[in-house]
């Protein structure tokens, strides 16, 4: 099988290149990756993602890392050019929401969902702290809602469905997993319904996350 997956099923950067992989009808063989430690990789896996991290794709004898990027190079090479339009503004509307996930949104979720989900072994929950994490979280929202606004269409974040939805995925997947109060951003909210509705999300998104009860 030409393509391969490094991966792992709670990695949520795993989970965005399934899904576009399922958009796509992309046969793969998937070979799981320990989901932490870091440290402890193997060297065969660091002879080819030196980082250690997840998801590595392999293209018979292309190896590429990122997970944003390996969204892009699918889309170019394997049939899903309509998923990362050539028009430069609309192209740049997917860019800029890949963006926001990478530099943006995942460092200010990440933390809060190590206080807040049991599968991530990062000890208890702290009510103080979680509060301060959920505030920092809201201001990255309140500002996805403004984007929204001018950008969004059909449910989408760019327009058409696009590579964007599909890294966007198991974010949202987990905002509505962690049961915070999301009714002041409805574009947000029926975006996560576009997205997670979709047929190829829902035969790769991996298994639930469970909240921690203290």
């Amino acid at each position: 099988m030409s393509l391969v997956l490094y991966e792992h099923p709670l990695s949520s950067n795993a989970q965005k290149v399934r899904f576009l992989l399922a958009e796509l009808e992309l046969s793969y063989e998937s070979r799981e990756v320990a989901m932490f430690g870091v440290g402890t990789r193997s060297p065969e896996y660091l002879a080819i993602n030196p980082f250690g991290l997840i998801p590595t794709l392999v293209d018979q004898d292309f190896v590429l890392t990122e997970s944003n990027t390996i969204l892009r190079y699918l889309a170019e090479t394997k049939g899903g050019e309509a998923l990362y339009p050539r028009s430069p503004r609309l192209r740049a509307q997917v860019d800029r929401m890949l963006d926001v996930l990478g530099c943006t949104f995942r460092p200010r979720i990440a933390p809060l969902e190590r206080h807040l989900f049991s599968n991530f072994p990062h000890g208890v929950r702290d009510v103080e702290d979680e509060k301060r994490l959920e505030a920092n979280v809201r201001l990255a929202l309140s500002g996805i809602e403004v984007i929204l606004a001018s950008d969004a269409q059909g449910g989408f974040c760019a327009g058409t469905f696009s590579i964007a939805d599909c890294g966007w995925a198991p974010t949202l997947r987990r905002l509505l997993e962690m049961e915070l109060d999301l009714g002041m951003y409805p574009r947000i909210m029926g975006w996560a319904e576009a997205v997670l509705s979709r047929s190829a999300w829902s035969r790769v998104r991996g298994p639930e996350l469970v909240l921690r009860t203290a």
